[in-house]
């Protein structure tokens, strides 16, 4: 659809009358969509608004009834016994009691059927995302574009899905109303029943182009609605609240998000009070036409044309019927509307990963004698998307191979390409060109699941999940999340053991303070439980991602030795800027611009006196 266009003058929408026939495209998958959620729910409001739509009308006829029914027992002589006089109302009165029970039921089902069918699409939108995201590959959620989408889907489409069949459902009862209604006007003059339903017109003209116009302004105020959000979680966050106190940030963000909250709202009062100020005048049409049908039923019944009980069976069906025929407007409008927001839900939804496991896929062979992996990079180049490739390549033409059981460093400068390497030997993204070979096989031919399983990674932007401290270390291997040996083992061979076993409740102890009685740890303490979920996890190749730099410079050599020892036979790679740990490895490889400068043991790339030598040297020189 076209974008929004922005002029000196406010907002110009770009509508055209065709968008609103193509708007409606979603409502069979909506309608899908909610049906599967709840076969009985759909069926049940369907039914219920269809009997509704019925009540009005049968509830003026009866009112007709109790007021002629009056004007019958004044007739009567005054010296008639009470049940007498009375008698012409009771069973009128009876049936409006009746007809007003059974409405308020019908009202009352509806509710709560709409309630509770709504809390079962929302929260099914909401699987749909998070399993959708699930899918979806590392480069997607690079994408501030993706975000703004992904945001709209979660906050517009959790309640418009019902809110369209509730409508859909709706239009169907207020056209019975409708009809039922101008059916009752004909008795008395066809031009009534045409007046009525020719002065909504307008006000539905006007409702259709609004909702457009309210619709784009969500669409490119996303970004600027996503960045209230990042200041908002900032300031009301415990990960940033220290260095935003420390550097008195506060009021700074604070003054940024008023900025965007005062630009947003003078963007929305524009286009609210144009709405409802048009509204207001089309609303004025509409009062001044029933008013003059009110005056030519008065006086039709003042001439004793009519029984006073048709003043308000007439006025009432002419009023009815033009809210009525304006419901459906509206309903159309509010449909074609919330279709609007509902399609971001299938935009979304319409992604689809380019990273996926093959149709056969091969099973990881494991190496003979050892307990790990092969690895190899084939003249592999990679750029990030949205990144020039002549200038701003990760990789470029990168080649090497490690041994089944090696342990390799990866040392270099701060986006050199180290974790990069890391990322593509996971297939978190795959090369743009040449290949890659674990176990002798390219890793595209592995199930994609199967390969991570046979790599455990930990990165130096490790997640702190606010669990226990059995869940935290436990979802190193999902499946084996309650073997309490297990997440022990792990624990101790982390150092994470002597953490934990101070706590409050051990291993149960809630870690940080997002939730009741949870536990904050320091830097290097949270360190030590994100190593033991590498060390839980039963992984060939094993990968430590600058994952200690909390850690004093004898605490993280002390975690490299341990590691080397637990990993004996397993190929292990492990990143690292303090060259007294980096010794511990068979080889090294020095990453410069993205690619392997020099490779080779401490011994010969000190002898080399080359790039590596230099680093080490610079600082070796700062400890002495």
């Amino acid at each position: 659809m076209k974008q929004m266009i922005v002029s000196s003058r406010g907002v110009s929408d770009g509508f055209r009358w065709k968008q609103v026939p193509e708007a409606f495209t979603s409502l069979p998958r909506v309608l899908k969509l909610v049906w599967d959620t709840s076969k009985l729910f759909t069926l049940l409001m369907g039914i219920l608004s269809i009997l509704q739509g019925f009540t009005p009308a049968i509830s003026l006829w009866i009112t007709n009834l109790v007021i002629n029914g009056v004007v019958a027992g004044i007739r009567v002589p005054s010296t008639s016994p009470i049940w007498v006089r009375v008698s012409p109302i009771v069973f009128p009165i009876c049936l409006q009691v009746g007809i007003g029970i059974f409405s308020s039921l019908l009202s009352t089902l509806s509710n709560i059927t709409q309630q509770l069918l709504q809390e079962k699409v929302s929260n099914r939108v909401q699987f749909m995302i998070l399993e959708k995201s699930n899918t979806l590959d590392l480069s997607f959620f690079e994408n501030p574009e993706f975000y703004d989408k992904m945001r709209r889907a979660a906050d517009q489409s959790s309640y418009q899905p019902v809110t369209m069949v509730s409508q859909t459902f709706g239009l169907f009862q207020t056209a019975i109303t409708m009809f039922s209604m101008v059916f009752l006007l004909t008795r008395l003059a066809w031009w009534l029943a045409l007046v009525s339903l020719i002065v909504p017109i307008p006000a539905f003209f006007s409702s259709i182009r609004y909702g457009w116009r309210g619709y784009q302004r969500m669409r490119r105020q996303s970004p600027e609605q996503r960045t209230m959000q990042y200041f908002n979680t900032l300031l009301t966050t415990d990960t940033y609240n220290k260095e935003v106190k420390l550097f008195n940030l506060g009021r700074f963000f604070i003054e940024r998000f008023r900025t965007l909250a005062n630009k947003l709202y003078e963007e929305d009062k524009n286009i609210v009070v144009r709405r409802y100020l048009t509204n207001f005048v089309w609303t004025g049409l509409t009062v001044a036409a029933n008013s003059t049908i009110y005056l030519y039923v008065a006086v039709q019944t003042i001439t004793n044309s009519l029984p006073l009980g048709s003043l308000i069976l007439y006025t009432q069906s002419a009023v009815q019927a033009g809210q009525s025929f304006q419901g459906l407007l509206n309903g159309v409008s509010g449909t074609y509307e919330n279709n609007l927001y509902v399609g971001t839900l299938f935009e979304f939804l319409e992604y689809e990963p380019k990273i996926m496991s093959p149709q056969e896929p091969k099973p990881v062979e494991p190496s003979p004698n050892v307990k790990g992996l092969s690895v190899e990079f084939r003249d592999v180049s990679f750029t990030y998307p949205g990144k020039n490739p002549e200038t701003q390549a990760a990789l470029k033409h990168v080649s090497f191979t490690i041994q089944a059981g090696e342990a390799i460093a990866l040392v270099g400068r701060n986006g050199a390409g180290k974790t990069t390497l890391v990322k593509l030997l996971t297939r978190l993204y795959d090369p743009d060109e040449g290949e890659i070979f674990i176990g002798g096989r390219n890793i595209k031919e592995y199930d994609l699941q199967d390969l991570r399983e046979q790599v455990g990674v930990i990165f130096q932007d490790y997640v702190n999940y606010y669990m226990s401290a059995r869940e935290n270390i436990g979802v190193g291997r999902i499946n084996e999340i309650e073997n309490e040996g297990l997440v022990m083992g792990a624990a101790r061979k982390s150092g994470a053991n002597a953490v934990i076993e101070q706590l409050p409740d051990g291993y149960d102890t809630m870690l940080g303070r997002w939730f009741k009685d949870g536990t904050q740890l320091s830097g290097g303490e949270w360190q030590k439980v994100a190593l033991a979920r590498a060390f839980m996890r039963d992984a060939r190749i094993l990968v430590l991602d600058e994952p200690t730099s909390s850690l004093d410079a004898q605490a993280e050599y002390e975690v490299f030795e341990h590691f080397r020892t637990l990993t004996e036979g397993k190929t292990a790679i492990f990143i690292s800027h303090r060259f007294s740990t980096v010794r511990l490895a068979d080889r090294i490889f020095v990453i410069e611009h993205g690619g392997i400068l020099e490779s080779g043991s401490h011994q010969q790339l000190m002898a080399l006196d080359g790039r590596y030598a230099e680093l080490f040297n610079l600082q070796a020189e700062a400890y002495r």
